[in-house]
């Protein structure tokens, strides 16, 4: 590759960079078991390289293949590294396979900061059904106020389906504010059970309280207390829900390859309830990078 045309063009810029990372990040082991729900690729059957996914990534001609790469190397150890979460912003934006795209955005959420919680908003009405569920769940994973009220939008929109619009309940669960209140108690009497469980959970993540379903009860217990105190004070810390399922017969006999599921962690962003609040200063930076899963 000329190295004129690498430093005029951003896009061979990134290609040349994780081409180098590959030959000098050690890598210190394979790739996980590939996220369980969009993919469930059988790549302990067919293992790929590092460099394999990297090539398959940057694949401009197969989506199928970028998507694949861009899942193995966001679950393999070296997916957070800061070449390869450039690359998963680059796809968010740009990337015109939506199916590519939904997987960026599993990807980034899982590797990003909070101030990336911004490039999710305009994906919350993508025309593709992945790409919003992915945004919606992605937002569980990174803490940034700005979302909030995008978030309640999504809850509110009786024409989206169920299973984003819980999604969204569940990521709202990390905003002690009054809309994302009134959002949630308003989806307590939503027709679909999976967006009133999730509502209710979220509601006594916020406030620590248990009134079920019952919307009226939750609204008396809430202007009384706002009233005379924070309504928010006894929240809980909030967690994102991770997936797990019960292992196969296969897995099972083969007990020294098991795949390892994720357990639930705090979002990028948000700090423990043990630690000062974000909301007590909101000049805080957001780039600081305290999540459930170690970065």
């Amino acid at each position: 590759m000329d190295n004129d045309s690498t430093r005029s063009n951003p896009k061979r810029r990134l290609i040349f960079s994780i081409a180098v990372c590959f030959t000098m990040i050690p890598i210190t082991g394979g790739c996980e078991s590939v996220n369980q729900g969009l993919n469930d690729i059988a790549t302990s059957l067919t293992p790929k390289t590092p460099r394999q996914a990297a090539e398959m990534a940057l694949d401009q001609d197969d989506p199928e293949k970028r998507r694949e790469g861009i899942l193995l190397i966001a679950n393999s150890t070296i997916g957070g590294e800061d070449v390869y979460v450039t690359l998963y912003r680059e796809y968010v934006r740009f990337e015109q396979d939506a199916l590519t795209k939904a997987a960026a955005l599993r990807a980034l959420a899982r590797h990003g900061l909070p101030d990336d919680a911004p490039l999710f908003q305009p994906h919350l009405k993508h025309e593709n059904v992945q790409v919003r569920w992915e945004a919606a769940k992605g937002l569980q994973r990174l803490h940034n106020p700005v979302v909030a009220q995008d978030l309640v939008e999504v809850l509110r929109d009786e024409s989206e389906r169920a299973e984003i619009r819980a999604a969204a309940a569940t990521a709202l669960g990390q905003y002690p504010q009054d809309n994302v209140f009134q959002g949630l108690l308003t989806a307590l009497t939503a027709r679909q059970l999976s967006i009133n469980v999730a509502a209710e959970r979220s509601l006594n993540t916020l406030t620590g309280k248990t009134f079920g379903y019952d919307d009226r009860a939750w609204l008396r217990w809430y202007n009384a207390t706002v009233k005379t105190g924070d309504a928010f004070a006894g929240r809980k810390d909030y967690f994102y829900p991770t997936y797990s399922r019960a292992y196969t017969t296969l897995e099972k006999l083969t007990f020294w390859s098991k795949p390892s599921f994720e357990q639930p962690g705090q979002p990028i962003g948000l700090k423990p309830r043990g630690q000062r609040s974000t909301y007590q200063n909101e000049e805080e930076p957001t780039g600081n990078k305290q999540g459930g899963d170690g970065r």
